[in-house]
């Protein structure tokens, strides 16, 4: 294990904030060197620390997560499937995780109809191993990256289902996000020289697809797991949920630093919480802070530990077609 001091959390910090910083900037920022700072992000990467920089789009596609729960698997059957989730080109997010459920991924499509079709596609695969499911569409989120390695900060992302925007994307704009798709860092200079079009063009091209929200937004993955936090997510079903509510638990997610994502969900709860701690008490102390601060209101609470995610991104079809 890496273990990270005051630098390099502040160097973390700063990409969580923005992933696609200049190196120069994160420098004045941490009050280093550019050299520092590049040799520093270069450890982080190659000790596992910094998994990725990934740019999600939204093509207007639903998210649906889907928890699945086996009997009898073996591994090999566990790892066939996993591998055949991280092809698919709908399955954005997959994670093996333990508790009462024991596979926990997102499919992303167009409608309840399109959904049902992949899901029925995946648990085919599971054969006489499968047991049950449960799944819930997520319509609206709140990231708060990876405030629970440096405490709260302002780098939250909020995301509402929308579908507003024009996805009118021609060859060009598809070329370009191909390349920052997997990298958000890199140079427009390099994907210039990829693409053949020119810096200007592609900078312009970038700012006017994040304009219209078809660039949601740009992440660094960090692997928790390498500094020794243990992940779980919360499941919470509600009775009276009112608008002061799901109002109140969001609020209570912007105060709690050890809550990396908040979402609003219909289907099998209603909200959903992904936390980070150190250990097990740590988790039971928050549920019970949870059903007292909710008493009344939460119905049901369910949480499961997540292990290694093994893939945080899809192809979207619009971008790779």
């Amino acid at each position: 294990m890496l273990k990270l001091d005051v630098l390099d959390k502040k160097i973390l910090g700063a990409l969580s904030r923005d992933p696609r910083k200049h190196f120069s900037a994160i420098a004045r920022e941490v009050r280093s060197s550019k050299e520092v700072v590049n040799y520093r992000v270069k450890r982080l990467i190659s000790n596992g620390v910094i998994r990725s920089f990934v740019t999600s789009f939204d093509f207007g596609y639903h998210s649906y997560k889907v928890l699945l729960h086996f009997e009898k698997i073996t591994r090999k059957d566990e790892q066939a499937l996993i591998a055949f989730l991280e092809k698919h080109d709908l399955v954005t997010w997959v994670t093996p995780c333990f508790g009462h459920w024991d596979l926990a991924f997102v499919i992303m499509a167009k409608n309840p109809a399109h959904f049902d079709v992949v899901l029925r596609e995946i648990i085919s695969k599971t054969g006489e191993y499968f047991h049950d499911y449960k799944f819930s569409i997520t319509i609206g989120t709140k990231t708060y990256g990876d405030n629970y390695f440096f405490g709260r900060s302002n780098s939250v992302r909020e995301k509402k289902v929308s579908h507003d925007h024009v996805l009118d994307l021609d060859d060009k704009d598809r070329a370009i996000a191909r390349l920052i798709h997997p990298n958000v860092r890199i140079k427009l200079s390099e994907i210039s020289a990829k693409t053949k079009i020119p810096i200007d063009t592609v900078n312009y091209r970038i700012k006017k697809m994040e304009e219209l929200g078809v660039i949601k937004y740009y992440r660094m993955i960090l692997d928790p797991i390498s500094q020794g936090f243990q992940r779980f997510s919360v499941f919470i079903s509600c009775s009276n949920l009112s608008d002061s509510v799901i109002k109140k638990f969001e609020e209570y997610a912007n105060q709690h630093s050890n809550i990396a994502f908040y979402g609003r969900c219909v289907g099998g709860w209603d909200v959903e919480y992904t936390v980070y701690f150190n250990e097990n008490s740590e988790l039971r102390s928050f549920l019970l802070d949870l059903k007292s601060e909710f008493a009344g209101v939460v119905k049901k609470v369910e949480s499961i530990t997540l292990l290694r995610t093994t893939t945080y991104s899809y192809k979207p079809s619009e971008i790779y077609e």
